[in-house]
């Protein structure tokens, strides 16, 4: 994006010029990988011919996730159920991108109302018969193709990092607040948050700006004392290639002068439950109010339908008990931050999983083994209102690995981010590109 951004300022490449080799690029490998669910040419190329200047992304071609209001674009949110459904005004969030001087291509690909971590359909640049994660696998994919320089996401529980660590590219999970959700379709209202998706930490800054309307200020990254959960107790079960690669991104950022110490975190497992009781609670609820369940059921796939089907039986005693111990839990892991400002934690305990390890249905009222392995590593974080950045940290059988800096806010996260990348190359790489159809 830099790269890019320099060339408009220098006039060396119009907007218009960008975004329509964007277009293109998506009109040549589109159709194998499925990023988007609806590209917007006529009104990207419309945008760019004239683009808004001086903000930090002025003329800058991105994706928008579609769970996120574009006007006068689909809002689907990947299901049947809003099939024709167009947006009439702008989120928030996007009416600020726009502001920045975004050039908006369209709609990436979302799994059904954002619930799942597969976003099937959609294929994994890097292996194309593996999962891009989810749910913002499209705007991982078109990142991390050259598709657009930068792309939304939303994250519930991991929605961003999951992609963005499966994909080869950097991500944002903000704390739940710091960009309003109005405009955007709900999955669990509490814990729903949205971000940006680039290809380097260094690209999530202007993102992240132009998303808050607001400067980014960043802490002295040397300043920023570094936890490392202890080999003999980590947080959940990670690949032994994963937790290499973590262990190997501990000791460069130790080798650069950072203090680097070991924490010890509450078993992420316990989140799993009290999480459950809320997400389909809160998403039914939202689906009632909005009409669309169960007036529309036989639209929905299975995974959501089972969802609603679990929590009709959570009565209000059950929801509040769930909350009362995500709360417990929660202090339980904050208190490692009275002594660390960032804790470094794998953003998918595995690389990416073929497609069809997902074929085998798992057992009623229970989600795929992978799915709670996946949500497992990053759903804790979003109980929290933690903050993180997903960056690539190796490779394993030619498919990426992703770190996570968790931090208390934001500033901190992408600090840690920079100077991690500043000493690594990881995020240089880039997927093969697939045969245009």
């Amino acid at each position: 994006m830099r790269e890019a951004q320099l060339a408009l300022k220098d006039r060396k490449l119009s907007a218009w010029e960008l975004a329509e080799a964007c277009l293109e690029r998506i009109a040549a490998i589109d159709p194998v990988l499925h990023a988007f669910a609806f590209v917007d040419e006529a009104g990207a190329s419309t945008s760019a011919r004239s683009p808004r200047g001086g903000g930090p992304l002025s003329g800058v071609p991105i994706g928008i996730k579609d769970l996120v209001d574009v006007r006068d674009l689909p809002t689907s949110a990947g299901s049947r159920v809003l099939a024709g459904n167009n947006a009439s005004t702008d989120a928030p969030v996007a009416g600020r991108l726009r502001e920045a001087g975004a050039v908006i291509l369209g709609k990436t690909t979302t799994q059904e109302f954002a619930y799942g971590v597969v976003t099937p359909g959609t294929a994994n640049p890097w292996n194309t018969e593996h999962i891009p994660g989810g749910s913002s696998g499209g705007s991982a994919v078109a990142v991390a193709t050259g598709m657009c320089f930068g792309a939304v996401g939303t994250d519930t529980a991991g929605s961003i990092r999951i992609p963005a660590a499966l994909c080869g590219v950097s991500g944002l999970k903000p704390r739940p607040g710091t960009v309003p959700m109005d405009g955007i379709i709900p999955l669990s209202w509490t814990l729903d948050c949205c971000g940006p998706i680039a290809r380097t930490v260094d690209d999530l800054v202007p993102m992240w700006a132009a998303m808050t309307g607001a400067p980014v200020r960043l802490p002295v990254p040397g300043d920023l004392k570094v936890g490392l959960p202890q080999g003999s107790s980590p947080p959940f079960e990670v690949a032994a290639e994963v937790g290499d690669a973590v262990e190997g991104a501990a000791a460069v950022l130790a080798a650069s002068g950072f203090a680097v110490r070991h924490v010890s975190l509450p078993a992420f497992r316990l989140w799993d439950g009290p999480r459950m009781g809320i997400v389909p609670a809160e998403a039914l609820a939202a689906h009632r109010e909005a009409g669309w369940y169960p007036q529309l059921a036989e639209l929905y796939g299975t995974d959501l339908l089972d969802a609603f089907r679990q929590a009709a039986g959570t009565d209000a005693a059950s929801y509040v008990a769930a909350r009362r111990r995500l709360e417990v839990l929660r202090g339980e892991l904050m208190r490692v931050f009275d002594d660390v400002d960032i804790v470094l934690l794998p953003a998918s305990p595995f690389p990416a999983p073929r497609r069809d390890a997902f074929d085998e249905p798992p057992p009623p009222g229970e989600r795929p083994s992978l799915v709670r392995a996946l949500t497992r590593a990053n759903g804790a974080i979003n109980c929290c209102g933690l903050a993180a950045v997903a960056a690539p940290c190796g490779f394993s059988g030619g498919l990426p690995l992703g770190l996570q800096l968790v931090a208390r806010d934001e500033s901190a996260a992408l600090a840690a981010g920079l100077a991690y990348q500043r000493l690594t190359d990881w995020h240089l790489r880039r997927p093969p590109i697939p045969p245009a159809r």
